[in-house]
């Protein structure tokens, strides 16, 4: 006798996926910078230098000078000759005084006027320092202004693109249980 069976039959539910995936894309723009310079300012100022020369001594003692200058040493010259003629006579009258002395003052004084030169200097004491010479060098005066710079930057934030990708679930099997009874017959009465 067989006896029947139950035969059990599963059947499992299949599962398909689908994805599309997502984008990201990130841009970032430079940021700009808006610089700015002022320029730098230099000024200056320059003052003349200067040179004097003084050559009046020097055309003075070659004999060339001014007749003003002229007079003056002539003047001079006569007044120093005089000083000396005034000297000369009291000497001479100490001289003449002087009976003790067996000499014939009276003739030599003669004698060295006679023959005496008394020149009248009409030029200047020549030297090597004649000419005058004064040099004031050149100042220069520097301003200098400083440039600035003007920073005004002008930020850019990124461009973000996202794109959300797509997960899609599907099935593609049903589960199943079927039942069935395999086997013989079994007839019972009672």
């Amino acid at each position: 006798m067989q006896i029947p069976r139950i035969q059990i039959s599963q059947q499992y539910t299949k599962i398909g996926l689908s994805t599309t995936e997502g984008k990201l894309s990130i841009e970032q723009p430079k940021a700009e910078l808006n610089l700015q310079q002022d320029d730098t300012k230099v000024s200056m100022e320059t003052e003349k230098s200067s040179l004097e020369i003084d050559s009046t001594r020097a055309w003075s003692a070659l004999g060339s000078s001014k007749l003003i200058e002229m007079r003056d040493l002539i003047a001079q010259s006569a007044f120093d000759i005089s000083m000396q003629n005034i000297a000369e006579i009291a000497q001479n009258g100490d001289r003449m005084m002087e009976i003790t002395n067996h000499s014939n003052a009276f003739a030599d004084i003669a004698r060295q006027n006679a023959f005496k030169d008394r020149p009248v200097q009409v030029t200047a004491e020549p030297s090597y320092d004649n000419v005058d010479i004064q040099y004031a060098p050149s100042v220069i005066h520097t301003t200098v202004q400083d440039g600035k710079i003007t920073f005004d930057p002008e930020l850019n934030s990124p461009r973000i693109q996202y794109e959300a990708g797509k997960l899609e679930a599907y099935v593609t099997q049903k589960n199943a249980i079927s039942f069935s009874v395999v086997g013989g017959n079994w007839d019972a009465s009672i």
